[in-house]
């Protein structure tokens, strides 16, 4: 039956992408659907249209191989269409440099260089895509998303982030009953939050359509049929087939009807060809079935007809993953075992059976299937090796954990002299290139256990130092343990691994506050490595010096190691080493309040970090350090960009922690309430330990905001008294903030306590830069808010802030300096100096507008106002105006709103506020309702804010 009905809505979604990508604006469609609602039928329906229509129109699909997608098998794909049509030729002209993408067909690669690595081929298959479009209108049609390997995924999603205009469509379909676990969904979700994509699924058919699909002429039939299946068109068809007969109680039953109905050597072909896998060439599977040509045509033809077997391309897949899954699981366990062996000895007598790129992959699932562990294991270690030379490194590393697993059913004569604990080490190193510590640390600990820690100290220093850096990547405890476990073997180890071990000891030991120490480390590390001449092993440890200097304190000295490293790198082309040195000089400079410099350092980093094939690693590191300076700067767009685009790829642990935190910051100085409590939520979902400094601020300040007065001081109480030396100055501005914020509104004990703790951090932390300098300053303005006499130097309220706002403007932050403009603005209101309060107002207002900061433009807005001052380009000021003095006339409050807001500032709720005015809560309500209108205010919070701030009720 091939009757297409119900599906017009999500044709017309391709239509209109399609509509919208040759009007030059790259689109995407994304086609999700339960098993059997006709998802690869769409896609075959929507490719002939739009090539009816005009465009090109490429296909892929990804292939399931075992567990895992075969890697880039639908780019391969596609590749190969285009070197028979238009030719590699052509492809030359239309993109130099292509050459380094059909590197990843074997067939064009003679002498085994291998493709670009995986940034690079995205970017030259993104640029393909696009110089395809500029011909002709293109569209690239992708099945079975859910059977993607990660390198797929991730090139997928550069082609719909791709920001330079195509005329390019991209259809994507995908199972939708994924577990919570499947790798897909995460993809998924962060499509769905594309405006470039369009998001539609299958429905179940209607009773109508049902019936059409069917084409039953029997009302009652159809009926049973659309009960029965659901409005699931594969099975309405199935069920249809079975006709009056006896009805299968199950889905496997259903699925196998059609099956069970072919001739005994159809049936036994298709299930030759379920082991096969969902796609099976036409020769290989003639190879494993033994079949001559004309009974193999014969056979196919039947289950062609019966629509159990579908031919696509030079071979066949199944009508439904599910059909294949349902024969495998009928098939004895025996007769799988056999049919692998088949297959595996197939391929070993005519490697030409199968794609070049997909030999090793194929050949390593069969062996497996067939429980030859021997051969399963040097095929599978094949595959890991092609899999690296894809740049597929998520891949390769489950590849290599097969392999382990595989090990210990081969006898020692068949391993080929590969060493056990070498495969744990070359799977921890591409679990870490891959970006997943938490894989490594599973693979670090189970090599730990079989490691001896006498006839191997090098190997088990060496891994209980890699598993420092995962446990600290995770942000779980433990890390320094394992640096000191590796030290203790040390002085067993000598020459250059001596130095590897000592440089991820040094590094360690400086994120976890023992910063001389790892400097002592680091500088012993590079000396060996001088010493015995191995330049990349110099690079590494020179950078990792650098760190542990600027972790010490020697900035000046850290930026200058760090700046040598990073020049021998770029002598050497060392596009990691210039990745990590360029990370930790933005680090520095950060640290330093040397944001531009740090913005170009972070951006070169990225560069190398793509060349390299390491933008979720590095990568992710190093959007964070330019994130945070492009946020500093007030290039807050900029910085929300960098984050999500870091994000992309997916990260984990704690580098993915800070890139969202960093957003819920931004999104808090916005105003963003929902985005930065979402923001936050996902940053305790990655860090996988207890929050830092900045995730302690970022939940104070919306607690805060939700009028959890208590809770907020209780946590920063908490977090200050735990506080370390590092990144704790801005948590320590945020303290200081909500402290001067709520002393009105919280119990003395509670805020004499954070004052305390507050006072007691300030002594402790260094101000050992200009940026620490002006945070230590900036604090302890905040902690004097509230005195009424002149500080330390004489100058008064006012002139400490006003030292702070330009403090700021010197180090071109424009929020803090607002924020303190802010606070300067009030204080020379305060003394009578409206000129200056103008002055400072005016440029506080307009650096807030110019960032967006909303809630603080609104608090600069109220206090204008209650000053009759106007905050326009020309600044404005009304001399006969009375100073603050009348303020609560002047916002035109009746007498029972102000007894209303006098209770709100002193943090009663409604409840509370009624039953002391003796007034419904509903009617306090209305009032607190019109009081946030004539403040200009959207919460209770800030209209208790703005109340204390302007000192609305001194004398309460």
């Amino acid at each position: 039956m091939t009757a297409f009905v119900g599906r017009r809505a999500v044709l017309d979604a391709v239509v209109a992408a399609a509509r919208g990508a040759r009007g030059g604006e790259p689109q995407a469609v994304l086609v999700t659907g339960l098993p059997g609602m006709g998802k690869t039928r769409l896609l075959e329906r929507a490719g002939a249209d739009l090539a009816g229509g005009g465009m090109r129109v490429l296909r892929g699909a990804c292939v399931e191989l075992g567990t895992e997608g075969l890697p880039l098998a639908p780019i391969t794909a596609v590749l190969r269409r285009l070197v028979d049509e238009p030719g590699p030729r052509e492809l030359r002209r239309l993109l130099p440099g292509v050459d380094g993408l059909l590197r990843l067909l074997p067939e064009l690669d003679p002498d085994q260089r291998g493709p670009d690595p995986q940034a690079r081929l995205f970017d030259l298959f993104t640029a393909l895509l696009r110089g395809l479009g500029g011909q002709r209108p293109t569209a690239l049609l992708i099945d079975d998303l859910q059977w993607a390997d990660r390198s797929t995924r991730d090139l997928l999603e550069v082609l719909v982030r791709a920001p330079r205009p195509a005329p390019v469509l991209l259809v994507v379909t995908c199972r939708s009953d994924l577990d919570r676990r499947h790798p897909a969904r995460p993809f998924l979700a962060r499509w769905a939050r594309l405006d470039r994509v369009r998001r539609t699924t299958l429905e179940p058919l209607s009773r109508t359509e049902t019936a059409e699909l069917v084409a039953a002429a029997d009302p009652a039939f159809a009926d049973q049929v659309y009960r029965r299946s659901g409005g699931n068109p594969l099975y309405a068809e199935e069920l249809a087939r079975a006709g009056d007969g006896p009805l299968p109680d199950s889905l496997r039953d259903l699925l196998l009807v059609r099956v069970h109905e072919l001739a005994p050597r159809a049936r036994r072909l298709v299930e030759v060809a379920a082991v096969g896998g969902r796609r099976v060439s036409h020769g290989l599977l003639g190879a494993a079935s033994g079949l001559d040509e004309p009974a193999l045509l014969d056979a196919l033809r039947a289950a062609a007809e019966a629509r159990v077997l579908i031919a696509q391309g030079d071979g066949y897949a199944f009508q439904h993953g599910l059909i294949l899954e349902a024969v495998v699981d009928e098939l004895l366990p025996a007769e799988r075992v056999d049919l692998h062996s088949a297959y595996a000895e197939a391929l070993r007598a005519d490697p030409g059976l199968v794609a070049p790129d997909r030999y090793a992959a194929e050949l390593a699932f069969h062996w497996h299937g067939a429980g030859r562990a021997t051969e399963a294991l040097a095929a599978t270690q094949e595959a890991a090796r092609v899999a690296e030379r894809l740049s597929a490194p998520a891949e390769q590393a489950h590849l290599l954990e097969r392999a382990l697993e595989l090990w210990h059913r081969v006898p020692e004569t068949g391993r080929r002299g590969t060493v056990r604990l070498a495969l744990f080490e070359s799977a921890v190193a591409a679990a870490n290139w891959a970006g997943e510590p938490l894989r490594a640390l599973d693979l670090i600990d189970r090599a730990l256990a079989e490691a001896d820690r006498v006839r191997e100290p090098a190997r088990v220093a060496r891994l209980l130092a890699q598993r420092g850096i995962a446990l600290h990547e995770l942000n779980r405890d433990g890390a320094l343990t394992a640096v000191e476990e590796a030290s203790v073997l040390l002085p067993a180890v000598t020459g250059p691994e001596r130095a590897r071990i000592l440089d991820l000891t040094a590094a360690v030991l400086t994120m976890h506050g023992a910063a001389e120490r790892g400097r002592d480390a680091a500088a012993e590390a590079a000396r060996l490595a001088a010493e015995h001449g191995d330049t990349a092993l110099e690079i590494n440890v020179r950078i990792t010096l650098g760190w542990a200097l600027a972790g010490t304190g020697a900035h000046d000295e850290a930026l200058r190691v760090l700046g040598r490293a990073r020049d021998l790198a770029r002598d050497h082309d060392d596009p990691v080493g210039i990745a990590r040195a360029c990370l930790n000089i933005a680090e520095t400079c950060n640290v330093l309040g040397d944001h531009r410099e740090a913005c170009d350092a972070a951006r070169e980093g990225l560069t190398a970090a793509r060349q390299c094939g390491l933008e979720r690693t590095l990568g992710t590191h190093l959007a964070s350090r330019l994130g945070t300076a492009l946020a500093a700067t007030g290039a807050w767009d900029e910085a929300v960009t960098a984050a999500r685009s870091a994000l992309e790829r997916d990260p984990q642990g704690q580098p993915a922690a800070e890139l969202h935190l960093l957003l819920a910051e931004t999104a808090l100085a916005r105003g963003e309430w929902d985005t930065a409590r979402a923001e936050s939520a996902s940053a305790g979902s990655m860090s996988g330990g207890p929050p830092g400094p900045q995730a302690v601020a970022v939940t104070a300040s919306l607690a805060v905001r939700d009028d959890r007065h208590d809770h907020a001081c209780e946590l920063l109480t908490e977090a200050l008294a735990a506080a370390g030396a590092r990144a704790v100055w801005p948590m320590l501005l945020t303290a200081a903030r909500i402290a001067s914020l709520l002393r009105p509104v919280t119990t003395e004990a509670r805020h004499t306590r954070l004052t305390a703790e507050l006072r007691a951090a300030q002594a402790r932390l260094p101000t050992d830069t200009p940026l620490r300098a002006q945070y230590a300053g900036h604090v302890a303005a905040e902690l004097s808010a509230h005195a009424p006499a002149a500080d330390i130097n004489g100058a008064g309220p006012a002139g400490m802030w006003a030292e702070v706002a330009d403090g700021w403007e010197r180090l071109e932050r424009p929020f803090e300096m607002a924020c303190a403009g802010l606070s300067a603005g009030e204080r020379s209101l305060a003394t009578g100096d409206r000129e200056g309060a103008a002055v400072r107002l005016r440029r506080a207002a307009e650096a807030a507008g110019r960032l967006g900061a909303t809630p603080l433009l609104d608090e600069i807005r109220v206090l204008a106002r209650n000053a009759h001052l106007t905050l326009d380009a020309h600044l404005t000021l009304d001399p006969d105006t009375p100073a603050a003095g009348n303020a609560l006339d002047r916002l035109g409050l009746t007498e029972r709103e102000t007894e209303v807001l006098r209770l709100v500032a002193a943090g009663h709720t409604n409840r509370q506020i009624g039953e002391r005015l003796f007034i419904s809560a509903k009617t306090v309500s209305v009032h607190v309702s019109n009081i946030l209108t004539k403040l200009g205010v959207t919460g209770r919070g800030a209209a208790a804010a703005t109340a204390h701030r302007l000192r609305l009720f001194d004398d309460a």
